[in-house]
């Protein structure tokens, strides 16, 4: 009987060799790419008037505000003004992404975010002009950025979270169909005469998972070519950091789930029920795509760090945390650890439930006989 490493690696490049072969592979890639495009694209050629909200403090900001409200059509922008106590305040809520915008007491200065859209500061200045139209050729008003590339961020978090839950369902429910097809035909008879349950296990989630690894980073290559090309995106470091941070977890995410795919696929032994016994799986992913939305406007918030701790949603919110920039050091290092945690134990259980289970042929094996 082989075993260790090299059983592991035979299943593994078994895998890799058949689904680096299959069309689908390539589909898949090159479907996820125009979609790509299209997110970095069509915004700036159907997206209409953008909205912006600008805080003002004291009358003179005021003033000029509501000027920029009249001539906001010309500047393709739909400005929302909120009166706020101090110039404190105004930084306050620029700072925290409550507002796009903002204007000193004395309306003196424009104080904007990284993200706000591209009419707002161009709309104010000429309400400035307006309102200081006495005075003779009136200087435009300084602009203080906070966070220069806060939009550019934000965007890569977003298609970072997209390609991701894409990778993470897609692949898992690849492993869970690759388990049943060697079930129904009765391969996996034949591959466990000579390999342990827990190698095969093991080999097919390493082999899959390389090739939907390669698959992320040509998504990820293509995603920056498109970007720098088209001139709608800015790719610096911060940003480029975003690919490495989205490798990364997708190879956590993909080893907690693909087990657990892997383990819901030996329980049936027709491609029909595969649906059905994944559900709960796709689920949790599904929810935790949904969640991680928060994630990337509040990366801060309280609810944001909660789920980057838990291990179904870790792999989604985490990442988006990283990029964006609301997460420390330390709650990363805790993430990673809480994750690690729930691999070893998802692995250990599949490994031991997966053997009793894939031989088992007709109905539907049920789960709570073998925890049994």
């Amino acid at each position: 009987m082989i075993g260790g490493r090299q059983a592991v690696w035979i299943v593994a490049r078994r895998e890799i060799l058949a689904r680096g072969k299959d069309k689908t592979t390539a589909i898949s890639t090159g479907v996820t790419l125009v979609i790509l495009a299209a997110i970095i694209l069509l915004p700036s050629l159907f997206g209409g008037a953008s909205k912006a909200t600008v805080a003002v403090a004291g009358p003179g900001a005021e003033r000029t505000a509501q000027t920029a409200t009249r001539i906001q059509k010309v500047f393709d922008v739909k400005i929302k003004v909120r009166r706020v106590a101090d110039d404190a305040a105004v930084r306050r809520l620029v700072g925290a992404d409550k507002a796009d915008g903002g204007l000193l007491a004395d309306g003196g200065k424009v104080i904007v975010a990284g993200g706000a859209p591209d009419g707002v500061v161009p709309a104010l200045q000429q309400a400035s002009r307006t309102v200081r139209a006495r005075a003779p050729d009136p200087p435009p008003l300084p602009v203080e950025k906070l966070d220069k590339n806060a939009n550019d961020r934000k965007g890569f978090a977003l298609v970072a979270l997209i390609v991701l839950y894409g990778q993470l369902l897609g692949y898992g429910i690849w492993v869970a169909n690759g388990v049943v097809e060697e079930k129904a035909s009765r391969i996996v008879e034949i591959l466990l005469a000579t390999i342990r349950p827990r190698e095969l296990l093991i080999g097919k989630v390493l082999g899959i998972g390389l090739v939907g690894l390669g698959q992320l980073l040509l998504i990820a290559a293509g995603g920056l070519v498109i970007g720098a090309a088209s001139g709608k995106v800015h790719i610096g470091s911060a940003e480029l950091s975003a690919v490495p941070i989205m490798l990364a977890w997708f190879v956590g995410g993909y080893a907690l789930y693909a087990c657990a795919f892997a383990l819901a696929g030996s329980l049936v032994s027709r491609q029909e029920d595969v649906q059905a016994v994944s559900t709960p799986l796709i689920m949790a992913i599904l929810a935790s795509f949904f969640l991680s939305f928060q994630a990337v406007d509040d990366p801060g918030s309280t609810f944001s760090q909660v789920l980057s701790f838990l291990p179904p949603s870790a792999p989604l919110v985490m990442p988006v945390r990283m990029i964006v920039g609301g997460a420390g050091t330390a709650e990363v290092l805790i993430s990673v650890a809480i994750l690690l945690v729930a691999i070893y134990a998802t692995v250990t259980l599949a490994g031991r439930l997966y053997g009793a289970a894939v031989l088992q042929t007709g109905s539907r094996v049920k789960l709570r006989g073998l925890l049994g």
